[in-house]
């Protein structure tokens, strides 16, 4: 019985874990995309675009941000590192700090979207640079 517990976690773990990581890619590409379509539609001016942009943009993130948060507790939870840390604190009387997997993964995330916006920025130009001399 124990046994299909832990495989119950471990699966619902690798879910969250997932959904986690996309999450996460969708984060830094698709919420400053969507936003600055949002802005294309709503604006007709170039400069009004840009302002709302600088604006829209981390404002939007910094309110999506709570859905990471939200994951990496319900992974937390759904591991069991959560009911661990509880029962190791009535054991040692002292509260350990937990992390969860969103540090790095928002760190992967990162990387993965640099990769793309350069990818997308080289692919796309028109002609390459010249030099001064």
């Amino acid at each position: 019985m124990e046994a299909r517990a832990e495989t119950r976690e471990r699966i619902a773990g690798a879910l969250v874990l997932t959904v986690l990581a996309l999450a996460s890619v969708a984060w830094w590409i698709g919420v400053p995309l969507l936003t600055l379509w949002g802005l294309g539609h709503a604006t007709e001016d170039g400069t009004t675009h840009f302002a709302g942009g600088l604006i829209g943009v981390p404002l939007a993130m910094a309110l999506t941000a709570p859905v990471l948060i939200w994951l990496n507790g319900l992974y937390l939870q759904v591991t069991g590192a959560l009911a661990r840390a509880a029962a190791d604190e009535q054991e040692s009387g002292w509260r350990r700090q937990l992390g969860g997997p969103l540090e790095p993964i928002m760190f992967a995330s990162l990387m993965v979207a640099l990769v793309a916006l350069s990818i997308c920025f080289l692919s796309s130009a028109e002609s390459s640079p010249t030099s001064i001399l």
